[in-house]
Protein backbone atom coordinates (compact mmCIF):
# COMPACT_ATOMS: atom_id res chain seq x y z
CA UNK A 1 0.00 0.00 0.00
CA UNK A 2 2.95 2.50 0.56
CA UNK A 3 4.81 1.66 -2.05
CA UNK A 4 1.39 2.40 -4.34
CA UNK A 5 0.98 5.69 -2.15
CA UNK A 6 4.79 6.37 -3.35
CA UNK A 7 4.42 5.92 -6.82
CA UNK A 8 0.94 7.76 -7.52
CA UNK A 9 2.88 10.87 -6.14
CA UNK A 10 5.79 9.96 -8.29
CA UNK A 11 3.68 9.80 -11.73
CA UNK A 12 1.04 12.34 -10.54
CA UNK A 13 0.60 15.80 -12.98
CA UNK A 14 1.48 19.23 -11.80
CA UNK A 15 -1.23 21.08 -11.34
CA UNK A 16 -0.35 24.77 -12.09
CA UNK A 17 -1.89 27.18 -9.86
CA UNK A 18 -3.77 29.95 -12.98
CA UNK A 19 -4.22 33.93 -12.14
CA UNK A 20 -8.28 34.91 -11.95
CA UNK A 21 -9.08 31.12 -11.40
CA UNK A 22 -11.95 32.29 -9.49
CA UNK A 23 -16.00 32.82 -10.64
CA UNK A 24 -17.76 35.91 -9.22
CA UNK A 25 -20.51 34.82 -7.35
CA UNK A 26 -23.56 36.15 -9.20
CA UNK A 27 -22.96 34.37 -12.63
CA UNK A 28 -23.03 31.06 -13.52
CA UNK A 29 -20.33 28.88 -15.39
CA UNK A 30 -22.16 29.36 -19.55
CA UNK A 31 -19.25 26.95 -20.54
CA UNK A 32 -15.58 25.96 -19.87
CA UNK A 33 -12.85 24.71 -22.61
CA UNK A 34 -9.10 23.28 -22.04
CA UNK A 35 -6.11 23.65 -21.20
CA UNK A 36 -5.32 22.82 -25.04
CA UNK A 37 -2.13 23.92 -26.40
CA UNK A 38 -2.34 25.93 -29.58
CA UNK A 39 -0.55 28.91 -31.28
CA UNK A 40 -3.16 31.68 -29.27
CA UNK A 41 -3.87 35.10 -31.93
CA UNK A 42 -4.12 37.62 -29.20
CA UNK A 43 -5.96 40.60 -30.10
CA UNK A 44 -4.19 43.78 -29.45
CA UNK A 45 -6.79 46.20 -31.50
CA UNK A 46 -10.54 46.28 -33.10
CA UNK A 47 -11.84 44.30 -35.42
CA UNK A 48 -11.93 45.88 -38.86
CA UNK A 49 -13.30 45.37 -42.19
CA UNK A 50 -10.22 45.80 -44.37
CA UNK A 51 -10.64 44.64 -48.26
CA UNK A 52 -14.47 43.24 -47.43
CA UNK A 53 -12.46 41.06 -44.96
CA UNK A 54 -12.60 40.68 -40.94
CA UNK A 55 -9.26 41.79 -39.45
CA UNK A 56 -7.54 42.45 -36.46
CA UNK A 57 -6.20 46.18 -36.12
CA UNK A 58 -3.28 44.99 -34.27
CA UNK A 59 -2.29 41.58 -32.62
CA UNK A 60 0.22 38.60 -31.87
CA UNK A 61 0.76 35.34 -31.52
CA UNK A 62 1.64 33.30 -28.49
CA UNK A 63 2.15 29.73 -27.90
CA UNK A 64 0.79 28.64 -25.04
CA UNK A 65 -2.50 26.56 -22.79
CA UNK A 66 -5.21 27.91 -23.03
CA UNK A 67 -8.51 27.73 -20.99
CA UNK A 68 -11.46 29.27 -21.71
CA UNK A 69 -14.31 30.27 -19.37
CA UNK A 70 -17.92 32.01 -20.21
CA UNK A 71 -20.07 33.33 -17.41
CA UNK A 72 -23.82 33.96 -17.29
CA UNK A 73 -24.39 36.58 -15.13
CA UNK A 74 -27.38 36.71 -13.32
CA UNK A 75 -30.95 38.35 -13.26
CA UNK A 76 -30.30 41.56 -11.89
CA UNK A 77 -26.92 42.52 -12.58
CA UNK A 78 -25.16 43.39 -15.73
CA UNK A 79 -21.66 42.33 -17.81
CA UNK A 80 -20.11 45.46 -16.42
CA UNK A 81 -20.21 44.72 -12.88
CA UNK A 82 -18.96 41.12 -13.28
CA UNK A 83 -15.99 42.58 -15.63
CA UNK A 84 -15.21 45.19 -12.85
CA UNK A 85 -15.07 42.28 -10.28
CA UNK A 86 -12.81 40.63 -12.90
CA UNK A 87 -10.16 43.50 -13.16
CA UNK A 88 -10.34 43.71 -8.98
CA UNK A 89 -9.11 40.17 -8.90
CA UNK A 90 -6.04 40.47 -11.44
CA UNK A 91 -3.06 39.96 -9.17
CA UNK A 92 -0.69 42.36 -8.68
CA UNK A 93 1.73 43.50 -11.35
CA UNK A 94 -0.76 42.27 -14.13
CA UNK A 95 0.07 44.69 -17.01
CA UNK A 96 -2.08 46.49 -19.19
CA UNK A 97 -1.72 45.53 -22.89
CA UNK A 98 -4.72 46.57 -24.60
CA UNK A 99 -7.90 47.90 -23.73
CA UNK A 100 -11.36 48.84 -25.27
CA UNK A 101 -15.06 49.69 -24.95
CA UNK A 102 -17.99 50.03 -27.12
CA UNK A 103 -17.72 50.48 -30.60
CA UNK A 104 -14.00 50.86 -30.31
CA UNK A 105 -13.40 47.64 -29.80
CA UNK A 106 -15.07 47.04 -33.43
CA UNK A 107 -17.78 44.51 -34.57
CA UNK A 108 -18.99 42.11 -31.18
CA UNK A 109 -19.67 39.36 -33.56
CA UNK A 110 -16.41 38.96 -34.83
CA UNK A 111 -15.28 39.08 -31.08
CA UNK A 112 -17.74 36.10 -29.77
CA UNK A 113 -17.16 34.23 -33.37
CA UNK A 114 -13.34 34.59 -34.61
CA UNK A 115 -12.20 35.85 -31.24
CA UNK A 116 -13.25 33.35 -28.76
CA UNK A 117 -15.54 30.67 -30.83
CA UNK A 118 -18.73 31.44 -28.67
CA UNK A 119 -21.62 33.13 -30.41
CA UNK A 120 -23.30 33.68 -27.45
CA UNK A 121 -21.00 36.54 -26.92
CA UNK A 122 -22.37 38.34 -29.66
CA UNK A 123 -23.88 41.46 -28.32
CA UNK A 124 -24.80 45.32 -28.50
CA UNK A 125 -21.43 46.41 -30.18
CA UNK A 126 -21.98 49.76 -27.90
CA UNK A 127 -21.95 47.51 -24.70
CA UNK A 128 -18.79 45.67 -25.31
CA UNK A 129 -15.73 45.89 -23.08
CA UNK A 130 -12.13 43.96 -23.82
CA UNK A 131 -8.83 43.62 -22.42
CA UNK A 132 -5.78 42.05 -22.42
CA UNK A 133 -3.18 41.65 -19.85
CA UNK A 134 0.26 40.22 -18.91
CA UNK A 135 0.80 38.75 -15.79
CA UNK A 136 3.85 36.79 -14.08
CA UNK A 137 2.19 34.48 -11.80
CA UNK A 138 3.96 31.89 -9.86
CA UNK A 139 6.76 31.04 -11.99
CA UNK A 140 4.81 31.20 -15.01
CA UNK A 141 3.89 34.49 -17.90
CA UNK A 142 0.18 34.22 -18.55
CA UNK A 143 -1.75 36.24 -20.61
CA UNK A 144 -5.55 37.07 -19.60
CA UNK A 145 -8.28 37.70 -22.22
CA UNK A 146 -11.66 39.40 -20.21
CA UNK A 147 -14.36 40.47 -22.51
CA UNK A 148 -17.71 41.12 -21.08
CA UNK A 149 -20.89 42.15 -23.14
CA UNK A 150 -24.66 42.81 -22.65
CA UNK A 151 -27.16 41.08 -25.39
CA UNK A 152 -29.88 42.36 -26.93
CA UNK A 153 -32.84 39.83 -25.08
CA UNK A 154 -31.05 41.49 -21.65
CA UNK A 155 -28.87 38.45 -21.03
CA UNK A 156 -25.10 39.50 -20.13
CA UNK A 157 -21.71 37.37 -20.50
CA UNK A 158 -18.32 37.55 -19.30
CA UNK A 159 -15.58 35.72 -21.14
CA UNK A 160 -11.93 34.51 -19.71
CA UNK A 161 -9.33 33.31 -22.20
CA UNK A 162 -6.43 32.38 -19.72
CA UNK A 163 -3.53 31.80 -21.74
CA UNK A 164 -0.29 30.01 -19.91
CA UNK A 165 2.71 31.02 -21.93
CA UNK A 166 4.85 28.01 -22.93
CA UNK A 167 8.61 28.11 -23.72
CA UNK A 168 9.65 28.57 -27.72
CA UNK A 169 10.96 24.79 -29.06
Amino acid sequence: MRLACCLLLLFSVTVTAAPLDASWRYAEVFSENGPETLDYLLGLGAYQKIHSRWRLANSEVIRGELTRVTWQVQEGFTAEEGYQWFLEQLPEGAELLFECRGRACGSSAQWANRGFEQRILYGHDDRQRYSVWRVDYEGSTWTLVLYGVDRANRRHFIHLDRLRHLEQE
